[in-house]
């Protein structure tokens, strides 16, 4: 009897301490469900031994078959949150077999209650047994693909079933080593109890570590974070410096010269733009005008303007414009600005005379008074700083008061709306033919507005550059 109670005292109080340790555990950290599945397996498991040795130690025969029918009670319990902790330890969903295995521990328990007289019947050996398998493939499963600490459930688990076995031998009268302890599987409650809090332990410490290291990784993301933002902000300060500079260098509009009236208008789809007008006045009388695009945006872009500007400023009074792109182009190679080139349009107007060449630019549009239709000029040949040599062509005409002439870049003909329908040239002609007897500024706005109309709320990709020029009366 003194033996018996020492038994039961023991195997009763450790997994209970350690069902209450491991139950705070899951108070302070409730993302690791695992320790409540385990201290709930431990509470039933701890009462269910118990009960198991209180049966033995009374000899009335009622109380017996209350505290047998308590521990028999417990099994289907112990052996739910059992099965229930090996899943949460390597299933990140419950699987479909676990409702399935349940409902039978249940229904064997209460087969096994009733039957209270007798030992333990077939259909609860056949559900522990299946119990026992499925907690093996699980675990063997997680050891075969080296899951971190599945050796250590392993080694919990064997113990824990070699000790039942010899308990299953006995109840079924084969005497064992344990015949002095009534119930040996309660030994295996050591080994299986700290062999699973040493891995719940180490799963602990070890999320404990992940939480270190993404907090260090955090806070390093942080000052990234930081640094980035001040890298954009002094990025976007020197792009808006070079925006104001760039736009600095592009003249206003001239409201008379020579009995011209002229407006430009250009609007950059990027911080720096990659379009570029301007005129210059020859000491010949003439009005010399350039409109030109860069290839793609931005610094690069930027660089490319500044260059041809230069240029012009330098070699445009040039009047034969084929030369003047000749010298552009080998100035550009010499420069080893690489896949950058240079679409440009040159108009020269003296008097009534107007000449024009064009290298990778949209046709000049001129609408006439007197027909009011509109021509259009146009003069193909490759952007500057492609090939060396090249015999770019001009073309004359003569203008007439009221006569309105159109030079752009390829933004507005080019553009987009919501359906990737493009706005086309023939659409640029119609528009600049119904504002053709307005004022350059006027006609600007009409077409301006009718592009933003068109487009909606698609995004412009292309930097949009217009001259118009109107000879007065």
């Amino acid at each position: 009897m003194r033996s018996l109670t020492t038994f039961q005292m023991v195997f009763t109080t450790l997994p209970a301490a350690f069902a209450i340790l491991h139950f705070i555990f899951f108070i302070f950290f409730k993302r690791a469900k695992e320790n409540l599945y385990f201290a709930l397996f431990l509470l039933f498991y701890g009462a269910s031994i118990f009960f198991d040795y209180q049966h033995i130690l009374f000899e009335e025969g009622t109380q017996t078959m209350i505290y047998l029918g308590i521990h028999r009670a417990m099994i289907p319990f112990y052996s739910i949150f059992a099965l229930r902790f090996v899943y949460s330890l390597f299933y990140k969903k419950l699987p479909g077999q676990f409702r399935i295995i349940s409902i039978l521990l249940l229904i064997s328990g209460i087969v096994d209650v009733v039957d209270i007289q007798q030992q333990h019947n077939i259909l609860f050996h056949i559900v522990m047994l299946i119990f026992a398998l499925e907690i093996s493939r699980v675990v063997a499963t997680a050891v075969y693909k080296k899951r971190e600490g599945a050796w250590l459930i392993a080694v919990g688990f064997f113990i824990f079933f070699f000790f039942s076995i010899f308990d299953t031998l006995m109840d079924a009268g084969i005497p064992t080593l344990f015949q002095q302890m009534e119930n040996p599987y309660a030994i295996g409650t050591f080994a299986f109890v700290i062999t699973m809090s040493i891995y719940l332990a180490r799963n602990h410490a070890g999320i404990h570590q992940q939480l270190i290291k993404q907090e260090r990784q955090s806070r390093e993301q942080e000052i990234e974070q930081r640094l980035l933002e001040a890298d954009n902000v002094r990025k976007t300060q020197e792009l808006a410096e070079a925006r104001k500079l760039q736009l600095s260098m592009l003249p206003l509009c001239l409201k008379e010269y020579g009995g011209l009236d002229t407006c430009f208008f250009m609007e950059p789809a990027a911080e720096v733009g990659g379009d570029y007008y301007d005129y210059l006045y020859d000491k010949d009388g003439s009005l010399v005008l350039a409109v030109g695009d860069a290839t793609g945006h931005g610094m690069k872009a930027g660089i490319m303007v500044a260059s041809i500007k230069s240029l012009f400023l330098t070699i445009g009074f040039n009047p034969d414009i084929p030369a003047f792109f000749q010298q552009c182009t080998a100035t550009i190679k010499q420069m080893n600005m690489g896949n950058l080139f240079m679409a440009l349009t040159l108009v020269r107007i003296k008097e009534n005379k107007l000449t024009v060449s064009s290298a990778g630019m949209p046709p000049v549009l001129i609408a006439r008074k007197e027909s009011r239709q509109v021509e259009d000029m146009v003069i193909k040949g490759p952007p500057l700083g492609g090939f060396t040599g090249f015999s770019y062509q001009q073309k004359e005409t003569t203008l007439k008061p009221g006569d309105t002439i159109l030079i752009m870049s390829d933004g507005l003909p080019e553009l987009f709306d919501d359906d990737d329908e493009m706005f086309g040239y023939s659409r640029v002609k119609e528009v600049f033919n119904e504002a053709s007897t307005q004022s350059p500024d006027d006609i600007i706005d009409h077409l301006v507005s009718t592009a933003k109309k068109w487009r909606k709320n698609r995004e412009q990709l292309d930097d949009m550059t217009l001259v118009a020029l109107k000879v007065k009366p």
